[in-house]
């Protein structure tokens, strides 16, 4: 163990939910695991982007269709990665999606949809990878919460963004307490204003898109917006043997847009 190299993932299986984009969050943190020597299921509602963004990862990477929002096929995606990959040590629930419309305007429906996929699918997810990580008294389960989820808002997502994101910063941490006994550790990662599909597909103009990434680069501390992996080194130390005394905790990912 003294010889052993800081932040790898040997023998270890993880699934990345939410990997099925070309310039993703998910994308990146399933090529880190991978270079890490992790065994990588990357898992989408869009299976075929996450089956191309697995070739492109290499052998030890697969492509799942899954829909966090469906039980059954939550564990249908789950049993194929046993089957292929072994049991998952390791979670990245990082499927989500982003809305901007005003408080006021939002629909119930519309408002069910974001607490859907960013909230219940990632219950979902945890309880179907649990038993796999209770038996074998080891497991990391990694949250994609927002800077949003702490200051009541981010760069476009509205209320019911914020609303779920600080949401899942309470059930980071409730399970922190609950799965502690058996060697699980449970944490979130807050990003800030990450450049990928889902900032490039906002429901926002692009005078306003260009606005925002100037008042970034000249407001925030980092002066930059961030990138992929910048998330994906962050998930990666969360993932690590390294991180076993570490649970409960949100990490700011942000270039200092926002502390406490």
């Amino acid at each position: 163990m003294a010889d052993r190299q800081p932040f790898r993932l040997d023998g270890r299986v993880a699934l990345v939910t939410g990997a099925g984009s070309e310039r993703g969050i998910g994308r990146e943190i399933a090529r880190v695991f991978v270079g890490a020597g992790a065994n990588v299921a990357l898992a989408d509602v869009d299976g075929a982007g996450a089956s191309r963004n697995a070739a492109e990862l290499g052998a030890r990477s697969i492509g799942l269709v899954m829909d966090v929002t469906v039980p059954a096929s939550v564990a249908e995606a789950v049993a194929e990665a046993q089957r292929r990959l072994g049991p998952i040590d390791i979670l990245v629930s990082n499927a989500g999606i982003s809305r901007s419309t005003a408080v006021w305007d939002v629909s119930l429906e519309e408002f069910d949809q974001v607490m859907g996929i960013n909230v219940r699918g990632g219950f979902i997810c945890m309880q179907a990878v649990l038993p796999d990580m209770r038996a074998r008294g080891w497991g990391r389960v990694i949250w994609l919460s927002s800077i949003a989820g702490k200051q009541g808002g981010g760069i476009f997502g509205a209320a019911h963004y914020a609303c779920s994101k600080a949401a899942l910063i309470g059930l980071c941490q409730g399970a922190a307490r609950e799965l502690g006994p058996y060697g699980i550790t449970s944490n979130a990662i807050a990003p800030g204003m990450v450049d990928t599909d889902i900032f490039q597909a906002a429901g926002a103009t692009p005078e306003r898109k260009a606005e925002v990434a100037e008042r970034v680069r000249t407001t925030v501390p980092a002066r930059r917006v961030g990138v992929t992996a910048d998330i994906a080194a962050a998930a990666l130390f969360l993932a690590s043997e390294e991180a076993g005394y570490v649970t409960g905790e949100v990490m700011d990912v942000n270039g200092g847009a926002y502390f406490d």
